[in-house]
C-alpha cells in the first residue's frame, strides 16, 4: 500500500485492489492519476459534489466495507469524523481536522494502528506531544503529520520539535507492507505531490 499527500492535504491510499481518497480537493477528484471509487470526507466543510462515474462517498460515522476495504468512522467532536481504514492488511488511522483532543473513550475505540495520519495542530496548538502519546498507546509504526502549509512550515517545525524529530527530510510517498513494518515508531514527513 502507498500513501501520498495531494492538493489541500488530500490523502491518497493506493492499495492492491482498491484505492481510497480522503478529503479530496476538487483538482484531484476525477484525475485518472489518483483513481478511486472510495471517497472519505471528515467534515461538512469538504465539498462532496462534482464526481463522475460510480463513486462511494462516506461522510459520517459508521461501519463500512467496500471491495475488501473496511472503514470505521468515529465522531471526533465538532461534527468531524475520524476514520480507521483496513486496507491490504494495514490499519490506517486518519484523525482529520481535530478541534479538540480525543476523549479516553475514543482513544480506547481505536486501540491500535499501523499508520497514523495526524494533524500538527489541535485547537491552534502544536499537537506533537499529544499525538506521540496516542501513537505509543496504539502501537503505531508510522506517524505522518498533516495539516500544515507547504509555504510556511512553522506548525510542522513545532510538531517535529515536540517529537524530537527536527530536520526530517520529506518524501513523496510512504510504502507500507504488512510483512515489513518497522519495530517501534517512525515519523515520516510527506511532501505534496
Amino acid at each position: 500500500m502507498e500513501i501520498k499527500i495531494l492538493e489541500n492535504q488530500s490523502v491518497y491510499l493506493k492499495g492492491k485492489k482498491e484505492n481510497v481518497l480522503i478529503n479530496p480537493a476538487k483538482e484531484v477528484r476525477n484525475d485518472n492519476k489518483y483513481s478511486s471509487r472510495i471517497f472519505l470526507f471528515t467534515a461538512e466543510k469538504y465539498d462532496g459534489m462534482g464526481f463522475e462515474g460510480e463513486k462511494i462517498l462516506i461522510r459520517a460515522p459508521g461501519e463500512y466495507e467496500v471491495g475488501g476495504v473496511e472503514i470505521n468512522g468515529y465522531n471526533s467532536g465538532n461534527d468531524n469524523t475520524l476514520f480507521v481504514i483496513h486496507i491490504d492488511g494495514i490499519k490506517v488511522v486518519f484523525l482529520g481536522d481535530l478541534e479538540e483532543t480525543l476523549s479516553d473513550k475514543r482513544i480506547e475505540k481505536i486501540d491500535s494502528a499501523d499508520v497514523l495520519l495526524a494533524p500538527v495542530l489541535i485547537k491552534d496548538s502544536a499537537s506533537g506531544k499529544l499525538v506521540l502519546d496516542w501513537a505509543k498507546k496504539w502501537g503505531v509504526n508510522y506517524l505522518v503529520p498533516m495539516g500544515y502549509d507547504d509555504e510556511n512550515k512553522k506548525d510542522l517545525d513545532k510538531f517535529l520539535d515536540q517529537a524530537d524529530q527536527e530536520g526530517l527530510e520529506a518524501i513523496e510517498c510512504l510504502k507500507v507492507d504488512k510483512d515489513d513494518l518497522p519495530d517501534g515508531l517512525e515519523l515520516k514527513v510527506l511532501k505534496k505531490v
